[in-house]
């Protein structure tokens, strides 16, 4: 699946006039969509926060007007907080993934001020994360529910202003759902996420 990703990202930039370099940062505002072996949910999970970075290129595919494709690589904290009246706990991980998708400029691609939709999907898997229960610390990546690979949909805006002819920064929001890939456990775990960004758009000439 990979290669297959990194060959029509190499096939598209080969048929391109120009490409990006896309710098973003934000916010994750994460939900745990959480169910037990016994298939019940757990109603003492709260969302909470984490961070988010993309390194990635975006090209013309020229067979599609004011369309881009995007390939890249990500780091996603997707975190939660629970507990009752007996148990505090909390879970804080980090996910590596790579992002293929797509964007579409609703606004002419030369203006100043740029609007896009994008939507895609973003492949990733733990690399580590820590449970605490009452003070007490567990590696998250030795459990099957967290370490199965993600499959991540999302669709979102965003807003670019070009500062120069070859740079530009961007404000954006965008909802995902990581959907985890069957693990042999009897037990399912899915994030529901919304997302705030920023970032920067370096430009090469056209």
């Amino acid at each position: 699946m990979k290669k297959i990703i990194l060959l029509s990202f190499l096939m598209t930039i080969y048929n391109a006039n120009s490409q990006d370099l896309n710098l973003i940062g934000g916010t994750n505002f994460t939900t745990y969509d959480y169910t037990n072996s016994s298939g019940e949910e757990n109603p003492n999970l709260n969302g909470s926060s984490g961070s988010y970075f993309e390194l990635s290129y975006s090209a013309p595919i020229r067979l599609v007007k004011n369309l881009q494709y995007v390939l890249g690589i990500t780091l996603n904290q997707f975190n939660a907080t629970g507990g009752d009246l007996l148990n505090n706990y909390s879970w804080d991980t980090n996910y590596l993934g790579i992002i293929s998708g797509v964007k579409y400029a609703v606004t002419n691609p030369r203006s100043v001020i740029q609007v896009d939709f994008k939507g895609g999907v973003n492949f990733n898997n733990i690399i580590n994360g820590q449970q605490k229960i009452n003070g007490q610390t567990y590696d998250l990546t030795q459990q099957k529910e967290f370490s199965s690979v993600g499959i991540q949909p999302f669709i979102g805006t965003e807003i670019s202003c070009f500062v120069s002819n070859y740079i530009g920064i961007t404000v954006g929001y965008s909802i995902s759902k990581n959907l985890t890939v069957a693990n042999g456990s009897p037990e399912t775990l899915n994030f529901n996420n919304s997302r705030i960004e920023f970032g920067l758009i370096i430009e090469t000439p056209r």
